[in-house]
C-alpha cells in the first residue's frame, strides 16, 4: 500500500520558527530509521568531513550546525533509553527531532522540561482543572494511564558547542483494527485522539514547536527548578509504589534538579535519570519513548 503523505505547512511553521531560532531549516522525510539518529550522524559525519575532499552523504546540511527541525513520516528503527524500541505507525504518529546547540551549567531534569512543554500546549489546563495527560518520570507521557509517548535527548560535541538533539514520539491515531475487529483503545498505548478529536500530526506538531522551543532556549538560565511545580501538578507517579533499578519505594514526587525522590525501606532516596528504569510496582512495567 502507498503510503498517504500528509501536508505540514513547513513554509508557515518556518516563519513562526525561526525568529526563535535563525538560521534553522525545518525538513520532513517519508522515512528514516530514526530522527535521532539522522540529525546524530549529520553533525559527526560534518566533524569527520572537515578537512576531506571525500562526498557528503548528507548534502549542504551536514555542514551546516545550524538548528534542525527533522519530521519523519515514517520512523522504522525509533529509539529509546537504554536501546527500547519506538515502533511509529505511518499515517498515526508524530515523530520528529530538533538540534540545537545548547549550553546549560546543569542538564539535569531537561527531559522532565521537554515532556512538559509537550503536555502543556497539547492539554493546557483551565485554573482548578485536573490534568488527563501526566507525566511519567523521566521521560514518558501518558494519557488516561497508557503511554501516549516519549522523551529522548541525546547531545554531540561539534567542535567548540554541544548540539542537543530532543526528539518526541506521540501516537496520533489508535492502530488500525485487522480485519473484523472493531477499534479499541484496551491496549497499553494511548492516543491524542482520545484527548480530543480531529488530531493530525502536522497540526501536533504546530502546537508543540513553539513552545518546546523556548523552553530549550531558556533552559540554559532557568534549569529544571522553573518548573518543578507545573510539573508536580502531571506528576504521574507521585504517591505510587514503583520499582527504581534495585530500589523500591513511594515516590515523593521530583526535587528541583529533577531527581526523583524515592521513600525506600532503609529511608529517602534520590533516583538520577539516566540508566535506571522505574516500573510501577502494581500495574506492571513501564515504557520508555524515543525517536
Amino acid at each position: 500500500m502507498a503510503e498517504q503523505h500528509q501536508h505540514w505547512g513547513v513554509e508557515a511553521l518556518w516563519q513562526d520558527l525561526e525568529p526563535l531560532l535563525p538560521g534553522m531549516s525545518i525538513e520532513v522525510l517519508a522515512r528514516t530509521e530514526s530522527t535521532n539518529t539522522t540529525l546524530l550522524e549529520r553533525v559527526r559525519s560534518e566533524q569527520r568531513q572537515r578537512g576531506s575532499l571525500e562526498p557528503n552523504p548528507y548534502g549542504r546540511r551536514a555542514y551546516d550546525l545550524q538548528p534542525c527541525l527533522l519530521v519523519a513520516e515514517h520512523q522504522t528503527h525509533g529509539r529509546g533509553r537504554m536501546g527500547r524500541s519506538w515502533h511509529a505507525t505511518p499515517g498515526a504518529s508524530l515523530t520528529f527531532s530538533l538540534s540545537l546547540p545548547l549550553a546549560p551549567a546543569d542538564w539535569s531534569g531537561l527531559s522532565l522540561v521537554v515532556g512538559c512543554a509537550v503536555a502543556e500546549a497539547l492539554e493546557p489546563l483551565a485554573e482548578g482543572q485536573s490534568p488527563r495527560l501526566a507525566l511519567k518520570w523521566p521521560n514518558d507521557l501518558w494519557l488516561d494511564g497508557r503511554k501516549l509517548g516519549g522523551v529522548l535527548i541525546e547531545t554531540v560535541q561539534a567542535g567548540g558547542q554541544r548540539m542537543a538533539v530532543v526528539g518526541v514520539g506521540l501516537n496520533i491515531l489508535a492502530a488500525e483494527p485487522q480485519s473484523g475487529e472493531t477499534p479499541s483503545y484496551s491496549t497499553g498505548f494511548a492516543s491524542l485522539a482520545e484527548l480530543e478529536a480531529g488530531w493530525t500530526a502536522p497540526a501536533a506538531l504546530a502546537r508543540i514547536a513553539r513552545p518546546l522551543i523556548e523552553a530549550l532556549l531558556a533552559f540554559p538560565q532557568q534549569g529544571f527548578a522553573s518548573w518543578q511545580a507545573r510539573y508536580a501538578r502531571r506528576d504521574y507517579l507521585a504517591g505510587r509504589a514503583v520499582t527504581a533499578g534495585t530500589q523500591e519505594g513511594l515516590v515523593q514526587g521530583v526535587n528541583a534538579q529533577g531527581e526523583l525522590l524515592l521513600q525506600t525501606a532503609s529511608g529517602p532516596q534520590n533516583v538520577v535519570s539516566g540508566e535506571v528504569s522505574v516500573r510501577l510496582a502494581q500495574a506492571g512495567a513501564g515504557h520508555d519513548g524515543g525517536r
